[in-house]
């Protein structure tokens, strides 16, 4: 046939002779969504947080975990380097310090200010004076640091230009006559022999070694998740952690444990060889080497300038780049909020229209289910699913999850219900289709605009709530960090450090409004009969 001559199909037109152009409940949704000018912004909010999560890895942000304890605690900042910051802080220290010993001379206005400042606990506000008010006298020549000051500051200076950060990208070994590999990729049984080649002794002391810390290792995991508990609890504890502790699991732990010794041996060594280097002004860093750490073993690292970081977000309390930390948080709380979401929705859902469409002792089978868990208190469930079965973030997936699908279960119940008689089920019953069909090929896709709308409300519920467990100490636990998690751990130092509780709450609190604004949207758009609708 010609595909040119073949004529077009006839288009169904109204009594005006105009086509008419079908349409679909999500081309409308889609339609009126689009004019909701808050819910469209929400909607790339919500993909820039999620490319960020997923791309945390591979963005030019330090490590969330690494712990620098000379960085502690370093306030915000676009233009200064910590090295700048760690300086700042010395010298407004020894501006106090010679103030209180009578040696830095205020007038007496001056003096009830900064005590009033103490009084209220504003020892930000007595730094920043002291700082500006000492550089300005130290121009003016009317105070010089005595012998002993000066001294630590010559000190500081030198330890800012040597210190360096050694980063191991990969550990190799290399057979004699053979191809390097990766450590980490060998047999477990090789890299205890290596190991115990490289310390001198042998595979069977290293494996008993091994066996002894990874007891240590569980039994300081027990009394951290398990305070206030006397010694034969705790060993009736590490008991039965040992006895589910799997073969394969154990493997892991030894070999984790041997490869992060090979790292801490890499790093001593990559410092020592570097340690000239670090002062030298000529040699560029960032700096990448291939370092021997002994015989076969050898190591790729990069050394950076420790004290020429910029922490634009400023540091927790143990060094940690907070920028780094609210991005990886975000990670955590936005996997729980949409996990969370999407297990609790199909639990609910399920059930949900089986209730609604078969009716009878089923229906009442599980709302009655329904509403005895009703009855009970949501925040303590969670409470004892996480105290019964220990927390991590799996099991924390699975306690928000377990005791979440109550309410979409009725809503998709009541949905079912509202369609389990129109003309189409009665029409697939007819034309014989099984009940499962029935379920999920036609009534539950079309109470998808109910569920998808719920499921938006849902996000921020679920990350609320693990924000809530993170602030009691029951929710994500180190080095893992949530926006919970890092408020939590915030609110003891808010008034020295209000940093480090405003930039996770203002992150989380944008991606909740957001999330809010577009369930708000999908709301009027997909209810035809919204009062809200534009």
């Amino acid at each position: 046939m010609n595909l040119l001559n073949k004529q077009a199909e006839p288009q169904a037109t109204n009594e005006f002779d105009q086509v008419i152009v079908g349409n679909s409940l999500s081309k409308d949704a889609w339609r009126r969504l689009k004019k909701n000018k808050m819910a469209v912004i929400s909607v790339f909010i919500v993909i820039i947080y999620v490319l960020l999560a997923i791309c945390a890895p591979i963005l030019p942000i330090y490590p969330y975990d690494e712990i620098i304890l000379d960085h502690q605690h370093l306030k915000p900042s676009l233009v200064k380097n910590a090295g700048q910051l760690l300086m700042e802080k010395r010298m407004a220290d020894l501006y106090t310090q010679a103030w209180r010993e009578g040696r830095f001379e205020l007038s007496e206005e001056k003096d009830d200010m900064i005590w009033a400042w103490i009084d209220k606990g504003e020892v930000n506000k007595v730094w920043d004076y002291m700082y500006k008010e000492g550089n300005i006298r130290m121009a003016e020549g009317t105070f010089v640091f005595n012998t002993a000051e000066q001294r630590r500051i010559d000190t500081l200076n030198t330890k800012l230009k040597t210190d360096l950060q050694i980063s191991v990208k990969k550990v190799w070994y290399t057979p004699e006559g053979g191809k390097r590999i990766n450590i980490s990729k060998l047999p477990l049984e090789e890299i205890v022999a290596i190991y115990a080649d490289m310390v001198g002794t042998t595979s069977e002391i290293e494996t008993e070694q091994y066996g002894r810390e990874i007891e240590q290792q569980l039994l300081k995991t027990i009394m951290r998740q398990n305070p206030d508990l006397t010694t034969e609890e705790y060993n009736l504890l590490l008991d039965k952690e040992l006895s589910g502790l799997s073969e394969r699991k154990r493997d892991t732990l030894i070999r984790e444990n041997i490869v992060a010794k090979i790292t801490s041996q890499a790093k001593d060594i990559a410092l020592f060889d570097l340690k000239e280097a670090a002062g030298n002004e000529s040699v560029n860093f960032p700096l990448n080497k291939e370092i021997t750490i002994k015989g076969a073993l050898s190591a790729s690292v990069k050394a950076t300038k420790m004290h020429e970081r910029r922490y634009y977000l400023g540091t927790d309390h143990q060094g940690r780049d907070l920028l780094s930390r609210i991005i990886y948080g975000g990670q955590v709380s936005i996997a729980i909020g949409f996990i969370g979401t999407i297990t609790s929705v199909l639990i609910g859902t399920i059930l949900g229209a089986l209730a609604g469409y078969l009716g009878g002792k089923i229906d009442y089978f599980i709302m009655r289910v329904v509403d005895i868990m009703y009855g009970l208190p949501y925040m303590l469930l969670v409470i004892i699913a996480m105290a019964i079965f220990g927390r991590n973030i799996i099991n924390l997936f699975f306690a928000l999850a377990i005791i979440s699908w109550l309410t979409i279960s009725r809503m998709v119940r009541g949905q079912i219900m509202s369609l389990k008689n129109q003309e189409f089920i009665e029409a697939a019953r007819s034309m014989g289709a099984p009940t499962r069909r029935i379920i999920f090929r036609h009534l539950i896709p079309n109470s998808l605009s109910v569920i998808i709308v719920f499921s938006t409300l849902r996000i921020p519920s679920f990350i609320m709530t693990e924000s809530f467990l993170s602030f009691l100490g029951l929710g994500v636990q180190a080095p893992y960090a949530s926006w919970g998690s890092l408020v939590g751990d915030a609110v003891a130092g808010m008034t020295l450090y209000p940093w480090k509780l405003f930039f996770p709450a203002l992150a989380m609190t944008i991606f909740l409004f957001a999330m809010n604004f577009l369930g708000d949207g999908l709301r009027d758009a997909f209810d035809p009969q919204s009062k809200n609708q534009l």
